[in-house]
């Protein structure tokens, strides 16, 4: 089992990131609300996003971008199993949440998904 988050991880296109958020399926954990779809590809694929609108510095927001990108990297495996979906995940909360209350809402986040 390995705990990397490839490149091809990532979601890119812009299509797919407006259809996500326009036809995925919607899920809610403090501070998290994601947005989840299923593919076919052999991998899940996330996009993250912190709104500038509460964030003004961008030190700020790449903090938080970093730690949902931990709590991903880490709880993937055991989450999904082999469940793969496209994936945006957006931080809602106005304050800048502890890296446990983050992986908590991200792990719930994934096995709400894996199970549907």
């Amino acid at each position: 089992m390995t705990y990397s988050f490839p490149k091809e991880q990532r979601l890119r296109q812009r299509q797919a990131i407006a259809d996500l958020s326009v036809h995925g399926t919607v899920l809610f954990k403090y501070p998290i609300k994601a947005y989840f779809a299923p593919s076919d590809g052999p991998l899940p694929r996330y996009v993250i996003a912190v709104p500038k609108k509460s964030f003004k510095r961008a030190v700020k927001r790449n903090l938080l971008k970093r730690r949902i990108r931990e709590a991903l990297r880490l709880n993937q495996a055991e989450c999904l199993g082999g469940f793969a979906a496209d994936y945006l995940l957006v931080y809602i909360g106005k304050e800048i949440c502890p890296y446990d209350v983050i992986e908590a809402a991200v792990k719930d986040i994934l096995l709400k998904s894996a199970r549907s």
